[in-house]
């Protein structure tokens, strides 16, 4: 996460440098009207105005790869947009109002009091935002293509080999409300560092079926129940009595992660859940069977060569 912000620092100093090698700027004119249409031949008759803003959304790699256009500020749409959950496609390029995951981090971004100009590598991305903004009710907002097409005195070149390499959004970005040991994106969970990722499975379960790479074996009936930590009263139903040592549990569970839970069939890791919502721990997930995983980062003991067993408990 550190890496992802100190990145993303130094794009926008880079982005600040670019914006002191220009300085001259327009009083807003109010008797203005505005063009039908704008193409990159236009561009520079109108750069720097102050009742312009000229968005690039290319990725920030594109940027100092290939170049830019002095005037023009950077949001990325795939390593921003779509990245922050703001603007996510669902059905390739096709826009059908359903895109907008962020309303308002989107009209924070683009100004709508000024006229909006958008490029990208193509035409595609800015086609995209164009008619995101415009269903929003933006009235001026043009595209005017991808980079190559521009010709005029505002282009600085890249050094046609930087490159930045995102993190995927679940090892960075809220965990979403419920989780499932079947989530495509599991793995990804499980290895954060604000995550304890706890297989309430006996050891002996664990040894036999196999155990998550990034898991924390916290045996229920073996350990917690054994060492008279949480001990079951009646059932599975979680009673305030149940719990017998509560510093043991706030030791074994850390308040400040976001906590995990499985187990062989949901059972145990619900009535976990329910012990420590009951301390006040907020986030806790009951991700529940451990045989729902699909995944590639199950180890096995008894499997010959690497020991991934493909997450199906056999070698």
């Amino acid at each position: 996460m550190k890496k992802f912000f100190s990145i993303i620092a130094i794009a926008l100093l880079a982005i600040g440098f670019i914006g002191c090698e220009q300085t001259t700027t327009t009083t807003v004119d109010t008797q203005f009207t505005a063009p039908e249409t704008l193409a990159m031949a236009d561009v520079d008759d109108y750069l720097f105005r102050a009742d312009f803003q000229f968005v690039d959304v290319r990725n920030f790699d594109d940027q100092m790869a290939d170049g830019w256009i002095r005037g023009f500020e950077i949001i990325p749409f795939f390593d921003y947009l779509e990245y922050m959950n703001i603007l996510v496609r669902t059905d390739g390029w096709t826009y059908d109002g359903n895109q907008i995951k962020n309303e308002s981090a989107l009209r924070a971004l683009f100004d709508e009091d000024k006229y909006i100009v958008l490029m990208c590598a193509g035409g595609t991305r800015a086609g995209f935002v164009k008619d995101a903004l415009e269903d929003l009710g933006y009235d001026n907002v043009y595209n005017v293509g991808g980079l190559s097409a521009y010709s005029g005195d505002n282009r600085v070149f890249g050094d046609g080999e930087y490159e930045i390499t995102m993190p995927h959004p679940a090892t960075v970005g809220p965990l979403p409300e419920a989780i499932n040991m079947a989530d495509a994106l599991i793995d990804y969970y499980a290895s954060r560092s604000d995550v304890q990722f706890i297989d309430l499975r006996n050891n002996t379960d664990a040894f036999s079926n196999g155990w998550h790479k990034y898991s924390t074996v916290i045996p229920f009936f073996d350990f917690l129940e054994a060492q008279e930590i949480l001990v079951r009263g009646d059932g599975w139903n979680f009673s305030a009595s149940d719990i017998k040592n509560e510093q043991a549990l706030r030791n074994i569970f850390d308040e400040n992660a976001n906590i995990i839970l499985f187990c062989a069939g949901g059972t145990r890791a619900g009535y976990v859940k329910a012990a420590l919502e009951h301390l006040g721990y907020e986030n806790v997930w009951n991700a529940g069977a451990f045989g729902d995983y699909t995944g590639d980062m199950v180890i096995n003991p008894f499997c010959e060569e690497t020991g991934d067993n493909g997450g199906t408990g056999g070698c």
